[in-house]
């Protein structure tokens, strides 16, 4: 099918009972299109892409707000366990030899209910993100105008469906055009924090641990949700050139760019703006910072790049987790009816994910939805770290695994120690939601077992 430039076609029809059609991301369906493969370039800017997506401008200052002077450290800590994750992902995906990575992998291993459990998993942890990308969008552009509460949660729930409209009806995003809304981003943030960094004085993080070392560990855990995004890539293995080597070497890449973006600008907003301030306006605290910066222009700067990051996130979100839905369903992970497509789209998925995406983005705060983020992902990159763990070739590899696993599980420990002591309702939701999802997976499993 021709395409106009800029655009690629729809999804084909995978036939019925197909494991995995993809693609699951913007990027690769436009290189699918063209008959093109995914380059380590490529891949690398898909996954820079989907982690500084909400990223940095959500959890800034609620990174500031928990660890204080050491909010830098929080990123730190939360890259270090998302390069040895990302490791664990690479070797799954490799012994898979597929772009179902840890499902397929569980599968070959026998581990098929543990393979369902993780896939519904996922697609909760997509769905929260959703909620943080448009609850982002939605404080930046309120404040962008200087609009009440209502007005955010109003342009929350109108980016979702401005984007609902768009996927529903086929259109997407070139690999240039992806490109191009990376590299925006990364300009945006390395530039306004460049200048903070620029004027550099120690004295600014002085006294070092201000909220007590704690505080880093515990903003780590709660930060933790702005490195998801690089898992992606492993299900468009099939995608890539040599993807024994394109996917590890993105994977690492992308983790290591990251990281960097986010301690430096970490870092230099702290120089820029007292931590106070950033704290008391943690739904949108670079827009102080992009003001502090550069003036007015940088005030806008910073609320547009929030709003180029948090829309092409919600845009790949809802690509991915609709096509991830949909081949689910075709293998009897997932009800049968969310599979269901018009035209080669998934349009029962994608409604059903901005749908809920939306209302969890009605959440009163945004630790609270950031908290049930990096929950979710934490027990996701727990499983794959345990399962790299007990069958990696390598001794090696597996202690690289386990060292993985066993952060991840503090983390988590963490999380839920925070919400105890900070936000006990916050803590009832989730384990509700939990407990939620268990129950509707055990159903969904006895009543697929039901003959006839």
């Amino acid at each position: 099918m021709a395409c106009h430039p800029g655009v690629t076609a729809p999804d084909t029809v995978a036939e019925p009972g197909a494991v995995r059609s993809g693609p699951y991301h913007p990027r690769a369906a436009a290189r699918r299109g063209s008959d093109g493969k995914l380059r380590v370039r490529d891949a690398t800017a898909m996954a820079v892409g989907g982690m500084i997506g909400g990223g940095i401008f959500s959890v800034l200052g609620v990174g500031i707000t928990l660890a204080g002077h050491l909010a830098f450290g929080t990123f730190v800590i939360g890259g270090a366990i998302a390069a040895l994750t990302a490791k664990s992902f690479a070797g799954v995906t490799a012994r898979a030899g597929t772009s179902g990575g840890p499902f397929d992998h569980l599968r070959q291993q026998g581990h098929t209910e543990l393979a369902g459990m993780l896939l519904w998993l996922l697609v909760f942890g997509y769905m929260v993100a959703m909620a943080v990308y448009s609850f982002t969008f939605g404080h930046y552009v309120a404040d962008a105008f200087g609009a009440p509460a209502w007005f955010a949660r109003a342009a929350t729930v109108a980016i979702i469906a401005a984007f609902l409209a768009i996927n529903l009806r086929g259109v997407r995003l070139s690999s240039l055009a992806e490109d191009l809304i990376v590299l925006t981003k990364l300009a945006i943030l390395g530039g306004i924090g460049i200048i903070g960094l620029v004027s550099f004085t120690p004295a600014r993080l002085a006294p070092m641990a201000d909220t007590g070392i704690g505080g880093m560990f515990l903003g780590a855990a709660t930060v933790f949700f702005a490195y998801e995004g690089f898992e992606l890539i492993c299900y468009d293995r099939d995608d890539m050139v040599d993807p024994a080597r394109t996917l590890p070497r993105s994977l690492y890449l992308s983790v290591a760019i990251v990281a960097a973006v986010y301690i430096g600008v970490t870092l230099g907003s702290q120089m820029l703006v007292a931590d106070n301030v950033l704290a008391a306006d943690k739904a949108v605290a670079f827009v102080a910072v992009g003001r502090a910066a550069l003036g007015e222009p940088g005030r806008w700067a910073a609320i547009i790049g929030a709003a180029f990051a948090t829309g092409s996130a919600i845009n790949a979100t809802l690509f991915s987790c609709a096509r991830l839905i949909r081949d689910a369903s075709r293998t009897g992970d997932l009800p049968p009816a969310l599979g269901h497509e018009t035209n080669g789209l998934p349009v029962v998925a994608m409604a059903f994910i901005s749908i809920v995406g939306a209302a969890m983005a009605m959440l009163p705060g945004i630790t609270t939805v950031i908290v049930f983020g990096s929950a979710a992902f934490l027990v996701i990159y727990m499983i794959v770290n345990g399962l790299q763990a007990t069958m990696a070739p390598s001794r090696a590899a597996r202690r690289t695994a386990t060292v993985a696993a066993v952060a991840c599980l503090a983390a988590i420990g963490a999380l839920i120690v925070e919400l105890a002591r900070d936000d006990p309702r916050g803590l009832a939701i989730l384990a509700g939601i939990a407990s939620g999802i268990a129950l509707a997976r055990y159903a969904f499993v006895r009543t697929s077992q039901e003959p006839g």
